[in-house]
C-alpha cells in the first residue's frame, strides 16, 4: 500500500506524541486523581447516607406515651420513616457497585500504565514512525497492518486515562452541583430528624411534691400536643432526603457505569473498525 506523503507524516508526528504521553504518564496522573476524588465523593456520600440509616432506626425506636380516653399507648412517630430506610439500604448496594466499578477503573489505569508495556508501546510507536519515514524516503509500500496495530495499541493504552478525563469532564459540567445540593441536602434533614427525634427512656424523678408531679403532667401534654407537628416533620424530612438519596443515586450511576460502559462500547466499535479498514491512502 502506497500511503499519501502528508499521511504518513500525520501518522508519524501522532506516533511520536503518544511516545511522549507514554513516556510522561501525564493522562495517568490526570486519570489516577480522578478515580481518587471520585472514590472520596462515593465514601463521603455513603458515610452520610449511614449515618442517616443510623439516625433514622433511632428514630423508629423512639417512643412517645399518650393516654387517650384514660388507655394508655406509646406512639413511634419515627416509624413514617421507614420507607427512606429502605431506599438508604438500596443507595449503599448503589455505592457499593460505584465504588468497585471505580476500583476496576484504577486497575485499568494501573495496566496500561504497566512499566513494560509501556517502554513495549513506546519502542512499537517509535519504531514505525522511522520506519514509515524511511518508506517515505525510499516510497516503497507500507505494510497496512502495522499501522492497524499501532493504532490499536494507542487505544488499549490511553483509553482508560481518556475515559477518566473524560467522566470527570461530564462530572463537572453536568452532575456536580447536583451532587453537591443532594449531599448537603441529606446532611441537612440528617440535623432536622437528630433534632426532631425525642431521647428515650427520660430521667425520671421521682419528686411526689405537687409542683412535681404537675410538671410531669405538663411534660407529657406537652408531648402529646407536638405529636401531630412532629409526624409532619418526619413527613418533610422523608420527603426531602428521597429526593436526595434518588439524586446522588443517579449522579453515580450516570458516572461510574453507564458512563464508562457507553465508552467501552465506543473503544470495543474503534478497534472493530480498525480491523476492518484500512488507513486513509
Amino acid at each position: 500500500m502506497i500511503m499519501k506523503k502528508y499521511t504518513i507524516w500525520i501518522y508519524a508526528l501522532c506516533l511520536v506524541v503518544a511516545s511522549i504521553l507514554a513516556a510522561s504518564k501525564a493522562l495517568d496522573d490526570y486519570g489516577y486523581q480522578y478515580t481518587d476524588e471520585a472514590l472520596k465523593r462515593s465514601l463521603v456520600a455513603f458515610g452520610i447516607a449511614r449515618g442517616l440509616n443510623g439516625l433514622i432506626s433511632v428514630a423508629q425506636e423512639a417512643e412517645i406515651a399518650m393516654s387517650p380516653a384514660g388507655v394508655g399507648l406509646t406512639v413511634s412517630p419515627g416509624e413514617i420513616l421507614d420507607p427512606v430506610n429502605d431506599l438508604i439500604e438500596r443507595f449503599s448496594v448503589v455505592m457499593l457497585v460505584s465504588a468497585a466499578a471505580i476500583g476496576v477503573q484504577k486497575l485499568l489505569l494501573s495496566m496500561s500504565a504497566w512499566q513494560f508495556f509501556n517502554v513495549f508501546v513506546i519502542i512499537a510507536w517509535l519504531g514505525l514512525a522511522g520506519y514509515l519515514l524511511y518508506q517515505l524516503k525510499n516510497k516503497t509500500t507500507i505494510n497496512p497492518w502495522l499501522c492497524k496495530v499501532a493504532l490499536f495499541l494507542l487505544l488499549v493504552r490511553f483509553a482508560t486515562p481518556i475515559m477518566a478525563l473524560t467522566s470527570q469532564g461530564v462530572y463537572a459540567l453536568f452532575l456536580e452541583s447536583e451532587y453537591q445540593q443532594a449531599s448537603q441536602g441529606l446532611e441537612k434533614v440528617t440535623q432536622d430528624i437528630e433534632n426532631q427525634t425525642p431521647q428515650n427512656n427520660p430521667t425520671q424523678t421521682n419528686d411526689d411534691s405537687v409542683f412535681g408531679q404537675a410538671k410531669q403532667w405538663l411534660n407529657k401534654t406537652a408531648s402529646q400536643l407536638d405529636l401531630k407537628k412532629q409526624i409532619d416533620s418526619y413527613k418533610q424530612s422523608a420527603e426531602r432526603a428521597s429526593k436526595n438519596v434518588i439524586d446522588l443515586i443517579t449522579v453515580f450511576i450516570v458516572q461510574t457505569l453507564l458512563f464508562p460502559l457507553f465508552f467501552l462500547w465506543v473503544l470495543i466499535k474503534s478497534g472493530a473498525g480498525l480491523l476492518k479498514r484500512s488507513p486513509i491512502i
